[in-house]
């Protein structure tokens, strides 16, 4: 499926999409859930699942690099 057309993912899938190991996921999830403007992008549907905006993981990425310059 082409990632373009998704609005969503899993953990792993965002961890494949951004080469990025799961344990980082988490810890980024943890942020963006303390965070006004990144909460509205992680969804908690049930106790197990949760889906990430691809944008929205991209839009937080792109914050945390442009603070470190």
């Amino acid at each position: 499926m082409n990632n373009t057309l998704r609005k969503y993912g899993t953990k792993k899938e965002i961890s494949k999409i951004f080469s990025v190991p799961i344990k980082t996921i988490d810890k980024d999830i943890a942020e963006m859930r303390s965070s006004k403007n990144f909460e509205p992008f992680v969804l908690r549907p049930s106790y197990k699942r949760v889906l990430i905006s691809i944008t929205g993981y991209e839009m937080f990425l792109q914050s945390k690099s442009s603070k470190l310059l």
